[in-house]
């Protein structure tokens, strides 16, 4: 008696109806059926496959079978629960596991101890962002790093501002003014200044917070909640008043008794004390180490992307698209027999009619390559029991029809393919990971593998291998090939588990979209077409999160880079031109133009490799925390950490060169008369 409903996902509602709210009440056609919409949801994280609509569970005899509830070796279903008043997270852990404890113990026949199964708990909010905490905290702290080089930069700039307005500083003392006064003037003009360049940094990341958001959904479905509130506006408003007062108390100002020394010492004063000289070389060296330890972090992302780039996918991938759509559907798969005929001449004919298309040269239908069915099975092979303590093997549950290897570009291994005279449901098709498995060192074809039935408690609808084919990575190109089976699925679970269109095709394979597009709605005009793309953009799309990590560190590195090469040239600068009378007197003594140069490129130089020191060692001892996000390469590679250094070293030589020439260039007789 309960009215056929479903829940869409946000996504799904967004792409399908245009974010349109008067779809709610109304009815729509679904598979062939009218169901009515009754509300919007995000999406949960973590679903093997993107999800479009939530179905009403009462409907389904299936789930609320004795067997579905009762049954122990049923392990497809994740829970949520809401904390009692009172408890916490941990005590919930607690008691979930002394009651799995037991479980295992007291029904051993349902829980094979070498499977290991467990059963996990986190918070909801935690879920959620699961995938996306590693990643957005390595890019937390790139731009606190950038943060830190800016601020050492900026507190350089202010202290060798400080010392050319000393002559200005002294004059306002003797006029009267105090040292809270002179505080007072610097603290202002600070204040000024930072909060101009905040605003524009603002202005820049009201730009840029569609593409972070962008860049988290991939991660988490919370990406939404991205944006600029107040909580950031704040922090932005605290970081700029505290570096105004920071550098408003790093300048040394003239007090009533010291005020004589500082109008004696005149124009000379010009060149700082020591104190001021070490503070602006320990900022250069923060800097570049802190430009180390980044650049070291995109290098091993970037070496991590070329790697992931150069991985085997094991399909022959020139040329071939693939479209996720679904032919039929499972209220015409159990039809009677003559609907049944008539599905399957329907199914044959669009695949004959696509074939006829320029240009093609394979057809077939089952799961998308390099995608996840996101369907696992404990599977069985015949006459070979499992050791005991030793896993239940289990693999991938993938579809396939007549064709489908070909046009996918699997490559066959042993046996032969699914023909069109086969029995639908006698026989299967293995890769070699699952071949491996189940049968280490001897033929597979011939013997019979099935799949464990959760609901009747045993392995049923043993099936022949007829065919051994190359192991794919649909899992992602970072995961080991996954041990698969393949049904002849067109009479079976090709709808459930997101079959699909895939063809190949002698070039240019992407201009047949329009027509295979027309094709399949002439014969399924409520078929939804989606995920349409070519193996070659499904390969890029798994190494996306990858390549944007690599791209959003090295572009923080880039930057960082940028302020440390300013930071060395500017202070190096600094030094010779408060040092230009000292240079002249040595260039009057003798020393020639080389000479001046080497000694202030020794003392950039100094500089330089202390900080590259640090750096190498802080970015070797961080590099284990993004361990997770590599793929073939260890978080210490010798070869990165050397082409950072030596990156750094060559960037830190030019910007100490600049000054250096400048210094060499001093006419010591221009020099001699100025003073």
């Amino acid at each position: 008696g309960v009215p056929p409903v479903m829940v869409l996902t946000y996504e799904f509602w967004r792409r399908k109806f245009g974010g349109d709210s008067a779809i709610i009440g109304k009815q729509v056609r679904v598979q062939d059926k009218s169901v009515t919409v009754i509300g919007v949801v995000q999406q949960a994280p973590n679903f093997p496959n993107p999800v479009d609509a939530f179905a009403n569970m009462v409907l389904s005899e299936h789930h609320l079978s004795a067997s579905m509830v009762q049954g122990r070796t049923h392990r497809m279903t994740e829970m949520v629960a809401r904390l009692a008043p009172g408890a916490t997270v941990e005590q919930a852990r607690s008691e979930v596991s002394a009651v799995y404890s037991r479980m295992q113990s007291d029904f051993k026949e349902a829980y094979n101890a070498g499977s290991h199964y467990r059963v996990t708990m986190m918070p909801l909010k935690q879920a959620l962002g699961q995938r996306a905490r590693l990643t957005l905290w390595l890019l937390m702290g790139a731009a606190g790093f950038v943060l830190i080089i800016s601020a050492a930069n900026v507190a350089n700039l202010t202290l060798m501002r400080g010392v050319r307005r000393a002559h200005e500083l002294v004059t306002r003392a003797a006029l009267g003014a105090g040292v809270a006064r002179l505080r007072q003037l610097l603290l202002a003009e600070n204040i000024v200044l930072t909060l101009l360049g905040a605003g524009l940094g603002v202005l820049i990341a009201i730009g840029g917070v569609g593409l972070l958001a962008t860049f988290a959904e991939r991660y988490s479905p919370r990406a939404s909640e991205i944006k600029l509130d107040l909580v950031v506006l704040g922090f932005t408003l605290a970081v700029s008043v505290g570096l105004a007062l920071l550098l408003s108390f790093v300048a040394t100002l003239p007090k009533e008794g010291t005020l004589a020394a500082w109008i004696s010492s005149g124009a000379r004063r010009i060149s700082g004390d020591r104190r001021k000289h070490r503070l602006q070389r320990a900022l250069v060296v923060v800097q570049v180490a802190v430009s180390v330890m980044l650049l070291a972090g995109a290098g091993l992302l970037t070496r991590t992307l070329i790697r992931l780039s150069a991985v085997d996918s094991g399909l022959v991938t020139e040329e071939v698209l693939t479209m996720q759509v679904a032919l039929f559907t499972r209220t015409e798969e159990v039809a009677d027999s003559e609907a049944a005929v008539a599905i399957m001449n329907r199914y044959e004919e669009t695949l004959r009619e696509i074939a006829s298309l320029p240009g093609v040269l394979d057809v077939g239908y089952g799961s998308a390559p390099l995608r996840g069915s996101g369907v696992w099975f404990d599977v069985a092979a015949e006459g070979r029991p499992v050791e005991p303590g030793q896993p239940t093997p289990n693999a991938e549950f993938r579809v396939a029809s007549v064709g489908y290897f070909r046009a996918a570009g699997i490559p066959l291994r042993k046996g032969r393919e699914f023909a069109a005279t086969d029995v639908p449901w006698g026989l299967v098709v293995i890769n070699q990971a699952l071949a491996d498995q189940l049968f280490p060192g001897a033929d597979p074809l011939g013997h019979r593998i099935a799949v464990f039935d959760v609901v009747k408690f045993a392995y049923r609808d043993w099936r022949t291998i007829v065919g051994v084919v190359g192991n794919t990575r649909d899992g992602g190109l970072d995961e080991a090939p996954h041990p698969a089976m393949f049904i002849n699925g067109v009479r079976g679970y090709s709808g459930a588990l997101g079959g699909g269109l895939v063809i190949r095709a002698g070039r240019n394979v992407e201009a047949l979209i329009p027509a295979v597009s027309r094709i399949v709605k002439r014969y399924a005009p409520t078929a939804m077409i989606e995920r349409t793309a070519t193996i070659a953009q499904t390969r890029d799309e798994s190494v996306s999160p990858q390549r944007l990590n690599a791209t959003l560190i090295a572009l923080f590195s880039l930057l960082a880079l940028l302020i440390a090469a300013v930071g060395i040239a500017g202070v190096l600068a600094f030094s010779v031109s408060s040092r230009t009378n000292e240079i002249g007197i040595r260039m009057s003594l003798g020393a020639d133009a080389g000479s001046i140069q080497r000694m202030i490129l020794g003392e950039g130089s100094a500089v330089l490799a202390l900080g590259l020191g640090l750096g190498i060692a802080g970015a070797f001892s961080a590099a284990g925390v993004i361990r997770r996000l590599l793929f073939g390469i260890a978080p210490h590679d010798p070869g990165t950490f050397v082409a950072v250094t030596m990156m750094m070293a060559a960037i830190g030589i030019v910007a100490c060169w600049i000054p250096a020439r400048r210094a060499a260039r001093i006419d010591p007789a221009v020099t001699m008369r100025s003073e």
